[in-house]
């Protein structure tokens, strides 16, 4: 049986805790964000600053509801990082997704004097593409840059529809190629730069 000290530690241990469920909660997301989590179920990304001693919460004017769910989510990518080419791998080199088209890098080869990186877009969008670019830049396997390029994978001719990237249909677009020395491998840095959409 408790005595009275012990039934007062209890009962001063049982308020704290439900009140810490009742103050809002910072979590900390795998990319180093950090959320909000208030009692009334809804959230916001916690104001980041270049000081770490002054740090102040970002008024948002829409609160979304959390849900949980046992899928894990996508995450997302705010810097392109390199990725390897291997000359003779038969798996497709990378994927990249930008307003509804989707777009492959497929195994690279070497052809006179020439690394080639085919591509193959999805237009997954409900409207047509009139115009694909990207931002590409290759790099020996120690970071240092041998070429760079922009690159248009796709281009409509204006006012012709019947050359525009049909929603919910496959291209194949411009290959990607450079006249470099030929190597076993290659780090490749990509990004798309522009989609035009009608």
């Amino acid at each position: 049986m408790l005595n009275k000290t012990q039934l007062c530690g209890a009962i001063i241990a049982l308020i704290a805790s439900n009140s810490v469920w009742a103050a809002d909660q910072t979590l900390t997301l795998n990319d180093g964000r950090e959320v909000i989590l208030h009692d009334n179920f809804t959230w916001q990304y916690k104001h980041q600053t270049n000081t770490p001693q002054t740090k102040q919460t970002l008024n948002v004017t829409t609160e979304t509801p959390v849900i949980a769910t046992s899928a894990a989510a996508i995450p997302i990518i705010s810097a392109s990082k390199g990725v390897t080419v291997e000359l003779g791998a038969k798996k497709a080199i990378q994927q990249l997704s930008d307003s509804g088209v989707d777009i492959l890098l497929s195994a690279a080869h070497y052809k006179n004097g020439t690394l080639v990186i085919p591509t193959m877009m999805t237009n997954q969008n409900s409207k047509s593409v009139v115009n694909v670019t990207m931002k590409v830049r290759l790099s020996d396997m120690q970071g240092q840059t041998i070429a760079a390029e922009d690159v248009t994978l796709w281009r409509a001719i204006n006012r012709m529809p019947e050359t525009y990237f049909r929603p919910k249909t496959q291209q194949q677009g411009k290959p990607i190629s450079f006249k470099v020395p030929k190597s076993e491998s290659y780090l490749i840095h990509a990004e798309v730069t522009n989609i035009d959409l009608r």
